[in-house]
């Protein structure tokens, strides 16, 4: 089975409209009904993403695989900086679909922005977090200092009053924060990137 074919299925199966589908993957009716008719248009990659959230199943299925994986939703609460530390608003709740082997009840994702955790976090890369996992020494963490929101590695000194955000990219600064600086410190650990740049 093509994608075509995987689409016009899953629309049997889950009974949604040729109309929402089109308005999902922003694309006139008409098209839509071409693609499915296969009279000469096709798919694009901007699509496939969209077809996957709309469906519930993992971009892989609509690509190739046999195996329909099922997927959930989780929150993108918004940027975290992978460079200098900034405030952002992280109030933005646009559901992002995650596979149901990774999903976890009250994960939710981050985009990355910036380099700093290059060559394993990429800029506009989507960074999976879990609030209710330990972090140890080494842990990649999605912080929040006063309001700044940034993704680092964590380092506690032996005496456990002086942490260290470490960057992977040593062109950028090590943030540490000391007990008795008073600072609102929010941590989750991160579980997952994805590389959302096609």
């Amino acid at each position: 089975m093509d994608i075509v074919d995987k689409i016009n299925l899953l629309k049997d199966e889950q009974r949604i409209s040729q109309v929402k589908i089109a308005s999902a993957i922003e694309l006139a009716p008409p098209h839509l009904s071409s693609i499915l008719k296969r009279k000469g248009r096709k798919f694009s990659a901007e699509h496939i993403p969209k077809l996957a959230k709309l469906f519930q199943v993992d971009e892989s299925f609509l690509l190739g695989s046999e195996t329909k994986t099922k997927v959930q939703t989780i929150p993108l609460i918004g940027l975290a900086s992978c460079g200098i530390p900034q405030e952002y608003d992280l109030n933005g709740y646009e559901q992002v679909p995650i596979s149901e082997e990774l999903y976890h009840e009250g994960m939710y994702a981050v985009r990355a922005e910036g380099n700093s955790m290059s060559p394993k976090i990429n800029d506009n890369n989507l960074v999976y977090c879990r609030a209710d996992m330990q972090i140890d020494c080494g842990h990649i963490v999605h912080y929040s200092i006063n309001g700044e929101s940034g993704i680092k590695k964590y380092k506690m000194n032996e005496k456990g009053n002086i942490i260290s955000l470490i960057p992977i990219n040593s062109d950028f600064d090590i943030i540490t924060v000391h007990a008795d600086d008073g600072v609102d410190l929010k941590m989750t650990r991160v579980v997952g990137v994805v590389d959302t740049d096609f």
